[in-house]
C-alpha cells in the first residue's frame, strides 16, 4: 500500500523541477488535471447533451467574445514572451538547462510561461461547453474532445519533468497558432457582417497542419541527438502526438476542403 502511495503522489514531486510542487494542479501527480479532464468529457459527452435535449440554445456570443478575445491576448503575449525567454526560440533547440536556474530570470519565466500555458489549455474546455450550451453537438466532434482531453495532461507533464527551454518549443509554436485561431472565432462571433472577412478559416487548418509537421520535427532531433539531455519519453511523447494529430487534422481538411473542391470540379465538368 505505500508502493502505490509512493507512486501515486510521493514519486511526482520527487520528479522533474521542486519549484512546482507547491504551485496549484501541480502536487501529488496528475490526478487533479485528469480529474478536471474527465469531468469536461463526461459534460460534453454525456450530462450536457442530455441537460441540453429538451432545453432551447443559449445565446452566449457575448461570452464567447469575450472569452475568445481573452485568449487571443494571453496567446499572443505568451507567444512574444515565450519567444523573448528562449533567445527567439534559438534555446529551444539547445539541449541544456540554464546553468543557475534558481537564480536566472529567463528560468524563472519559463516556469510561469509553462505553468500558465498549462492552464489555457484548460481554459480551452470552454470552447466545446459552448458548443453543447448553444446545442452544436456536432462540432464536439471525436477530434475537438480528444484533442484538447489530451493536451492538459501533457503539459503538466512536460512542466513537471523538463520545464526547461527545449520543452519550449510546442508552447511557442502552439501560442501562435492559437493567436490566429481565436481571431477567426472572435470574428465569427462579432456579427454577421464579419462573414467577408473569414474568408480563411481553411489556412488555420494548414496552419495548424504545418505546426504538427514542425513539432514532430523537433521531438525527432530531441530523440536522435545523442547529446541532448531531452527525457526520451517526453521526445517519444512529443513526436507521436505531433504525427497522431497531423493525420486527424488532415483527415479533417481532406473531408471539409479538399472533398468539397473534388465534387465541385466533378458537377462542373457534369453540367
Amino acid at each position: 500500500m505505500s508502493a502505490i502511495t509512493y507512486y501515486l503522489t510521493d514519486f511526482w514531486d520527487e520528479l522533474g523541477d521542486p519549484r512546482v510542487n507547491s504551485w496549484p494542479l501541480m502536487s501529488g501527480g496528475p490526478w487533479k488535471v485528469l480529474a478536471i479532464t474527465a469531468v469536461f468529457v463526461y459534460f460534453v459527452k454525456v450530462l450536457g447533451p442530455r441537460l441540453m435535449k429538451n432545453r432551447e440554445p443559449f445565446d452566449l456570443r457575448s461570452a464567447i467574445l469575450l472569452h475568445n478575445s481573452c485568449l487571443i491576448g494571453f496567446n499572443g503575449a505568451g507567444f512574444i514572451v515565450g519567444l523573448w525567454i528562449t533567445n527567439w526560440g534559438t534555446d529551444t533547440f539547445m539541449c541544456r538547462p540554464y546553468e543557475s536556474p534558481e537564480k536566472h530570470l529567463k528560468s524563472e519565466l519559463m516556469l510561469y510561461f509553462g505553468y500558465c500555458y498549462m492552464l489555457s489549455k484548460i481554459a480551452d474546455f470552454a470552447d466545446t461547453i459552448f458548443f453543447i450550451l448553444r446545442k452544436k453537438f456536432h462540432q464536439a466532434s471525436f477530434l475537438h474532445v480528444f484533442h484538447h482531453a489530451l493536451m492538459p495532461w501533457g503539459m503538466w507533464t512536460g512542466l513537471r519533468v523538463h520545464p526547461y527551454p527545449f520543452s519550449g518549443f510546442m508552447a511557442i509554436i502552439n501560442t501562435l497558432v492559437h493567436t490566429v485561431m481565436y481571431s477567426y472565432y472572435a470574428l465569427a462571433c462579432a456579427g454577421s457582417e464579419m462573414r467577408r472577412f473569414l474568408w480563411w478559416k481553411k489556412y488555420i487548418t494548414q496552419l495548424q497542419l504545418l505546426q504538427f509537421v514542425l513539432i514532430f520535427m523537433h521531438g525527432v532531433f530531441g530523440l536522435v541527438n545523442k547529446e541532448c539531455n531531452f527525457p526520451i519519453g517526453l521526445a517519444v511523447m512529443e513526436s507521436f502526438y505531433a504525427a497522431f494529430f497531423f493525420v486527424l487534422f488532415f483527415r479533417f481538411y481532406r473531408r471539409a476542403y479538399l472533398s468539397s473542391k473534388v465534387d465541385k470540379n466533378q458537377n462542373e465538368k457534369i453540367n
